[in-house]
Order: C-alpha cells, then sequence, then structure tokens
C-alpha cells in the first residue's frame, strides 16, 4: 500500500510539473492567441468601422471616421479603448468624476461632432473635473452593451452609469443577440461558470478556445453582419433582437454591475419623431419604455424622458431629429443639458448621491403585446397595431409556389424603412394587412419554405418600386405578381 501511495504521489508530482512545463511554453509561444482570446479593441485599421468580435458581434474601430454626405457631415474620434472619447487615464486621477454611457447610435451621435454629443455637452456643464466616456455604438442592444461594460467600461472607473438602450433591443431585425452570443459563447456566459473560471485560468485552454472555436466565428461575423445607422433591417425574421424579458434582465444586470462597481445609474428614455407627432394607436417600443421606467423605479435610479423635453421644447421635429430616431445638434443639446442639470441638482460633482433607496422588488415578468404567440426562438404572425384605420388588402398571384409560407412586410417608405406589419400566409390567394396610422409604405415578400421564419437562403423579393399612399387613401387594394417582382393597385 505504501509503495503504492508513493507511485500515485510522484505520478501526480510528475503529471503536475509537465502541465506546469506545456503552460510556460504555450504561454510563451502563443501571446497573440492569449490577447486575442482576451478581445481586446482592434487595432486602427483602414475604411473599417465596425470590426467583428465573438463577444460582442461588432465594435468600434480605434480612429479618426469622417463621414459626409447629402445628410449629414460629422466626424467621430475613437479612443484606444474602442469609445467616442479621448484617451483615458488609468487609473483615474484623484478628483475627476466618470461617467460612461451605453447605447445604440442615437446615443453614440451619429451625425453630430464629437463635442456636441449629448454626453460631450452635460460633461461641459458640469466642468473640469468630470469626463464623458461615450461607450455607445451604432446598432448596440443591450446584450452587446453589458458584454462591453464587462470587458472594457468599468475599466475606466466610472461614478456614473448613463443606460440608454432601447432602439436595437425592440427592433425586429435578421438575429436574436441571445442566440448569435450562445453561438459565439459570449463573454457573460463564458465566463460564468465555475469551471469556466478555473479553466480561463489556463493559457492551454484559452490557446485552444481560441483555435478552435472564436477565431472562426469573429471571422463570420465579420462577414455576415453589416451595420447600417437606421432602425430597421431589410432581411428581419419576425423576431425582436432582444426579446422583452431578456431586455428586463440586461437592465437589471447593468445595474447591479454598476452598484458593485460603485457607481450609480440614470436612465434616459429616448426620443422618435412619432413623440413629436403624437399620433394615436400602440407603439412597438411602449413595451419596452415600460420595462425601462419599472426597472429605474424599483432601484430608485433618475430616469430623463426626452420625449416630454422634446416636446416641451418647441422646435419641430425637423428641427430635433436627423430623420426618424437620430438626434440633431439642437436635440442632443436638449438632452446633454438635461443630464447636467440633474447630475447638477444632486451635487454629484462633489459626490452627492443621485439614487434614492430601492425596494428590492423582484423583476415581473413582461408580455409582449406586438408578437402574438411568439417565443424567442419561434415565428411570428403579425405586429400588434391593427388599431389603426388603414389598411392593404388583395390578392397575391405566384404562378411559381411550390409549398411553404409568403411572407409580405409593410415598411415606411422613409430613408429607415421600419417594419410596420407582417403577414404570412400558406401560398397564393386573398390577403389583408392592417398597417397602423396614415403614411407612405412599401412592400416586400419572403418565400419561406420550410415555415420556420425567413432566413439568408430564402428568397427575398423587392417590392419597393411602388410606394402606396395610405395618407391619401387609407385602404388599398392591390395584386402582388411575386413571378413578376410588381405591386399593382387594383
Amino acid at each position: 500500500m505504501a509503495s503504492r501511495a508513493k507511485k500515485l504521489f510522484f505520478g501526480s508530482i510528475l503529471s503536475f510539473g509537465l502541465w506546469g512545463i506545456t503552460e510556460l511554453i504555450v504561454g510563451n509561444l502563443f501571446l497573440e492567441d492569449l490577447r486575442n482570446w482576451e478581445s481586446p479593441p482592434p487595432p486602427k485599421q483602414e475604411e473599417i468601422t465596425l470590426y467583428g468580435n465573438p463577444y460582442l458581434i461588432f465594435e468600434n474601430v480605434p480612429g479618426s471616421w469622417s463621414t459626409s454626405n447629402q445628410h449629414v457631415n460629422f466626424t467621430a474620434n475613437i479612443n484606444s479603448m474602442g469609445f467616442r472619447a479621448p484617451e483615458l487615464d488609468i487609473p483615474k486621477p484623484d478628483g475627476i468624476r466618470r461617467f460612461i454611457t451605453t447605447g445604440d447610435s442615437s446615443v453614440y451621435g451619429f451625425g453630430v461632432n464629437d463635442a456636441d454629443v449629448f454626453s460631450s455637452i452635460a460633461a461641459e456643464k458640469l466642468g473640469y473635473k468630470v469626463q464623458a466616456v461615450n461607450a455607445a455604438v451604432p446598432g448596440y442592444s443591450s446584450y452587446q452593451s453589458v458584454n462591453l461594460l464587462k470587458l472594457r467600461g468599468f475599466k475606466v472607473e466610472p461614478d456614473l452609469l448613463v443606460i440608454a438602450n432601447i432602439w436595437s433591443d425592440n427592433n425586429f431585425d435578421a438575429f436574436v443577440d441571445k442566440n448569435v452570443l450562445a453561438l459565439y459563447a459570449g463573454y457573460e456566459s463564458s465566463l460564468s461558470g465555475s469551471a469556466k473560471k478555473t479553466l480561463s485560468k489556463s493559457a492551454i485552454y484559452r490557446v485552444l478556445d481560441w483555435r478552435l472555436r472564436l477565431k472562426k466565428h469573429r471571422s463570420k461575423i465579420k462577414e455576415k453582419r453589416k451595420v447600417g445607422w437606421q432602425v430597421g433591417s431589410n432581411e428581419h425574421i419576425g423576431l425582436r433582437r432582444v426579446a422583452i424579458n431578456d431586455y428586463a434582465q440586461n437592465l437589471e444586470t447593468m445595474v447591479q454591475m454598476a452598484l458593485e462597481n460603485n457607481a450609480e445609474v440614470v436612465f434616459i428614455m429616448l426620443a422618435n419623431e412619432e413623440d413629436i407627432e403624437q399620433t394615436s394607436g400602440d407603439k412597438a417600443w411602449t413595451p419596452y419604455r415600460d420595462v425601462m421606467e419599472e426597472t429605474a423605479m424599483r432601484y430608485g435610479a433618475p430616469l430623463i424622458n426626452v420625449p416630454e423635453l422634446f416636446r416641451r421644447s418647441g422646435l419641430e421635429k425637423h428641427q430635433l431629429f436627423l430623420d426618424e430616431m437620430h438626434p440633431t445638434k439642437a436635440g442632443h443639446k436638449i438632452m446633454g443639458e438635461a443630464l447636467g442639470e440633474l447630475l447638477m441638482s444632486h451635487d454629484w460633482v462633489n459626490g452627492g448621491p443621485i439614487m434614492t433607496e430601492y425596494d428590492g422588488s423582484p423583476r415581473p415578468e413582461y408580455k409582449d403585446p406586438f408578437i402574438k404567440g411568439a417565443t424567442s426562438s419561434g415565428p411570428i404572425t403579425g405586429f400588434n397595431n391593427d388599431s389603426g384605420p388603414t389598411k392593404i388588402e388583395g390578392t397575391i398571384k405566384f404562378d411559381g409556389y411550390e409549398g411553404g409560407l409568403i411572407q409580405i412586410d409593410v415598411m415606411s417608405a422613409g430613408r429607415s424603412q421600419t417594419v410596420l406589419n407582417v403577414v404570412k400566409q400558406q401560398g397564393p390567394g386573398n390577403f389583408m394587412i392592417p398597417v397602423g396610422q396614415p403614411r407612405k409604405v412599401k412592400l416586400r415578400a419572403y418565400i419561406d419554405p420550410e415555415g420556420d421564419g425567413p432566413d439568408s437562403d430564402d428568397p427575398l423579393i423587392d417590392l419597393g418600386k411602388t410606394v402606396l399612399s395610405l395618407d391619401q387613401n387609407p385602404i388599398q387594394r392591390v395584386t402582388i405578381d411575386i413571378d413578376n417582382k410588381t405591386v399593382t393597385p387594383q
């Protein structure tokens, strides 16, 4: 027995020794792979403003990027951490107060220069002791912001987290963030289990994980995902990018992360053109706004209501928005002054608290009325905007039909082409689509042979040459000819 115990003991010592030597060798030979596994900001590159990242799907590329066309003319400067901010001292110098903002292109500041983004305006109003860190990225959802905060956001030691995520989360798009991040084992999930936390300390594990899994997925993301500035997608699959209860969980996660890092929280409820027009009928973003407002109340966090601020400003919508949802310089000024005044009223610069005590009540379960009978991985039959006065009806002709579902999308005819409603049916024939409020719209069709929701392999039929003016005639009768890709008024 003693001899056997000695053999086991020396065998264990030898095994650990060999493992340790291998760790040293791998750690020295594969430094680039180890660095990539940690997902640092990408290096500066020519003509690439968004870069594939297995933990973030995509991220800002450091550099100075200018956009100039008939609609906008601005320059965005991205620092070495991937934030739209100057280079930052880490650790944070004594006496400096920092706040960090999360969200998509409306928070990033598409269309305006660095100094005109609302976060910059608020920091300037508060004085030289305050630094704004703009961690918003065009197209970012709350899932991406959670991971970005974990990767880099809290390394800048913010004293305040400003959460403004909503448009990308509530958007109907070509993918569901949770599914993409699960496929690529996002930063949060890959480090959440105790076993993986232990393994992540091993250089061997990190090199293999990068080479066998993350590297190839980053290239796939880079190739497949093209991010636009506008809301909506020309290849949506009938699902929100972030389901409503996942959105609620992500907001709560960000609040808890902030508190754990000795930072407070402010929520900003973003606005769009329809808030100024105040059109009647249910809005697709209303349930998500309700989630944000309820989360702020439960945690005692202030909430800045931008729709109300914009309405009270007396400005016209074209003075407040570049398009349907991106604020102009004037819009950003209103937002920045509101944030600055809030923080000044609490003496935040000198350490004054801005959050009240929260009741600790559990997060409720939410229902999304805009997805009928849907789950986070299943198809939908339509959006809930049939309370409006307009509709499109008529006949679908398709001589080449061979089976499956035909999906017709109604989109706003503006630059953003927001999806307003969807109808799916088994084959050609009569159809009817409620649209909601009077407006100009276009159509498109997907041929979905498997009936599992349109994807990149399913034919997309562009019917956008014909604009239907529901603002002039609220009920339009048309013939949709799939074979000839036409829409003909009856």
